[in-house]
């Protein structure tokens, strides 16, 4: 059995569906009893096929050549021209799976591509290697085999866990800490928890407040600034709880 999150947005409530079902366009929810339901990929669908290597390499490949344009010119117009057609069904796929969305406002009214959080690990590692990042889950175990999630975070700054409970006690153990602002923490609107330590904050927020002059997404931050992606992102998200800088949409910061 495996528990998702209930996202409450106004007055309505969201799943969290699991990896596997990302790709569905809808689902199927059968009540068996009162109380208990069960939800389902539409009968009858095709089982889903394992990707080529090959596409996952231009998925990639793709998407590090949109890093590689500077946000304000990521418009849908100059990316069109950029890519070749071969490149241009990779991005319908790419948005297709969420990766890669076209973000509207009032500066960019014709659009320019934004880069869901998610890429940041898939480009943090090379194929075959784990992400070297921050994220619980992807580091070596400490002795015994237990991970020490504190001395990870002491070592390179940052850490992002997607498990409630072991932020919880991140969170206990750290209690002194995070009184006397030597480390800071905050809930993500993607269910993590992004935690830094004050020395990394001040290194991050100084890059950062030399590279966001603009609407900016935070894998063009992390490129610019040159910091690790989720370590920028995790002093991204600090700093917008802060108040230092403005998360305008998710995944889309500004300068105050």
């Amino acid at each position: 059995m495996a528990k998702v999150r209930v996202l409450k947005r106004q007055n309505n409530a969201y799943l969290e569906l699991p990896p596997e079902m990302l790709n569905c366009d809808e689902v199927e929810l059968f009540p068996l009893k009162e109380g208990y339901y069960l939800l389902s990929v539409p009968l009858g669908s095709p089982e889903a096929k394992p990707q080529p290597k090959g596409s996952e390499t231009g998925e990639r490949a793709l998407l590090k050549k949109l890093l590689a344009i500077r946000f304000e010119n990521r418009t849908p117009a100059h990316v069109g021209k950029a890519l070749n057609d071969e490149e241009k069904i990779i991005l319908k796929e790419l948005e297709r799976k969420g990766l890669v969305n076209v973000f509207r406002g009032t500066k960019y009214k014709d659009g320019v591509y934004n880069i869901n959080d998610r890429v940041y690990a898939m480009l943090s590692h090379t194929e075959g290697e784990a992400p070297k990042s921050g994220t619980r889950g992807t580091q070596p175990l400490a002795a015994g085999g237990q991970m020490d999630s504190a001395g990870i975070l002491i070592r390179q700054g940052y850490l992002v866990i997607s498990d409630k409970n072991e932020a919880k006690m991140l969170s206990e153990r750290l209690a002194q800490e995070m009184k006397n602002g030597s480390v800071a923490g905050v809930k993500g609107f993607d269910g993590r928890f992004y935690i830094v330590t004050r020395a990394y904050l001040l290194k991050a927020e100084s890059l950062i407040a030399a590279a966001l002059k603009e609407n900016m997404d935070a894998a063009g931050i992390a490129l610019a600034t040159k910091l690790e992606p989720e370590g920028c992102l995790a002093a991204l998200r600090v700093l917008a709880e802060s108040g230092e800088i403005i998360e305008k949409k998710r995944g889309i910061f500004a300068p105050v």
